[in-house]
Order: structure tokens, then sequence, then C-alpha cells
């Protein structure tokens, strides 16, 4: 299912970017699920919505993150987490995965980006050393609206050197060339947690909406089902969190780089 020039790009560099990898029919699909995922209204215990606060702006919340939505839409189910995938996602690991964690990052106009970073640090406590995230575009990727800029020749599976909050010391970071991946709908993306990536705000006019759907080998377990428990109980959207909890601190690992509180 994939290319050997690409097969060794991603051996090379722990990311990969497959151009028109969805149909017509699928990339209008994914869109339209899109806009119904995010008219869901907040339910606690099932999906998870997130926001992004603004200080002195006309629309102070604005959402930011859906989690957890497999298990409620059967359409994205079976396309994004369907045998075809897996099958893609298998060929690249070198054995099969399990579906880790799924989300939707929506970028709206004016949305923050996202400080360089590595995925990994923020899923080893489950013991599992190797993840990898599907990235499927619902709009096309610009400069302008913030599009992934991934590290070429960071697949090295270390934690980085990083700040306080977990993002990758700039110093470290200037060690890297980033690739702007100005990826079109249809376009999947596939990256290891190792690699360390980032994204600008979006100062466009429109969304910047992406999927990341992350993975891990099976052999070494199905951990989604604790990995939301355990986010649910350290960092649970606004509308199931308790009065008096510091959040921000008790469940940073689940908040890395992120734009939101």
């Amino acid at each position: 299912m994939v290319e050997r020039e690409d097969l060794e790009h991603w051996r090379q560099h722990g990311w990969v970017w497959l151009r028109g990898y969805l149909n017509a029919a699928e990339v209008g699909e994914v869109a339209a699920w899109t806009d119904e995922i995010a008219a869901w209204p907040e339910v606690p215990g099932k999906w998870m919505r997130y926001y992004e606060r603004r200080a002195a702006s006309p629309e102070p919340k604005m959402l930011a993150r859906i989690e957890n939505f497999v298990p409620y839409h059967q359409g994205l189910a079976e396309l994004l987490v369907g045998e075809r995938m897996r099958a893609l996602l298998g060929e690249l690991c070198g054995e099969p995965v399990v579906l880790f964690k799924d989300k939707i990052n929506f970028k709206l106009p004016g949305g923050a980006g996202f400080a360089p970073h590595q995925d990994a640090p923020a899923y080893v406590d489950f013991g599992v050393h190797h993840h990898l995230t599907l990235m499927v575009p619902v709009d096309p990727f610009t400069r302008d609206n913030g599009c992934l800029e991934i590290a070429v020749g960071g697949c090295e599976r270390v934690i980085l050197p990083s700040n306080p909050d977990g993002t990758v010391r700039a110093d470290e970071m200037k060690k890297y060339r980033l690739e702007p991946l100005l990826a079109e709908p249809g376009d999947v993306i596939v990256f290891d947690a190792w690699v360390p990536h980032l994204s600008g705000p979006n100062r466009s006019q429109g969304p910047r909406r992406s999927y990341y759907l992350t993975f891990n080998p099976a052999a070494d377990g199905d951990h989604r089902a604790d990995y939301y428990a355990r986010k649910r109980e350290m960092f649970p959207p606004e509308y199931e969190r308790k009065a008096g909890v510091d959040y921000a601190a008790i469940g940073k690992q689940f908040n890395l780089a992120n734009p939101f509180d």
C-alpha cells in the first residue's frame, strides 16, 4: 500500500505525506461528517469538547477540539479506523496496529497554534513506546492557516530537551529543518510520535480542520479505554470539571502544547 520511496522516507524521517489517498466521495463525506460532529452538544461521559478562550474577542469561547468521537460515528470509524487505514499503518509500523486515541483539531479563524513538541511524552505512561498518528486534513493546509510543520530527520526515539511545560526548547528545535506540509483534502499524513512538530496560528478567514488518529502496535495491547478514563479524570472538558481542581496542573501530560486550559 506504500510506494518504495514513501516507505524509505518514513524510515529516514518518521513521517510520510501520501497525496490523494482518499477519493472525492470520501473527501466530501469527511467534510460533511466534520460539520455534523462540530454540532454535537456537550454530553458528559461521551465525546469530549474543548474550547479555546480568547480575551477581548467578539467570540471569547471557540471550539478547538473534539476527542473520543470514534465510538459515536460509524462512518468515520469505518473510513479512518477500518481495514484499509489499519493496513496502511500496519505496513509502516511493521506489524498490526490498534487505535489508541482520536481527535479533531478545528483551528477556526483566529485560533492559536501549537508550540514545538513531541507527542510521545504524553503517552509513555501507558507502557507503550511506539505510536504513529494518521492525520487527515479536512481543509487545505496553508501557511496562513497554520499548517503542520514537521522536522526532517527527527525520528530518533528520545525525549528531547524540554521547557517546564513539556514543549521542546527553542535551541533544540534550531537543530532541525522544518518542512511545512501544504496538504490538501484527500491527502493523508502519518507521523511517528517522537518526531518534533508544530503549527502556527490561523490568520486566514477559514478553518484549518484536521483529524488525528493515533495507533500503537496491537502486540502492545489496547490502551484506548485506559487513556480516556485517565484523561477524563485528569483533564476533562470544562463541563465535566469539579470546582477547585487545578486541571492545568494535574493534567499537564494531557494538554501538551495545546492552546487551551
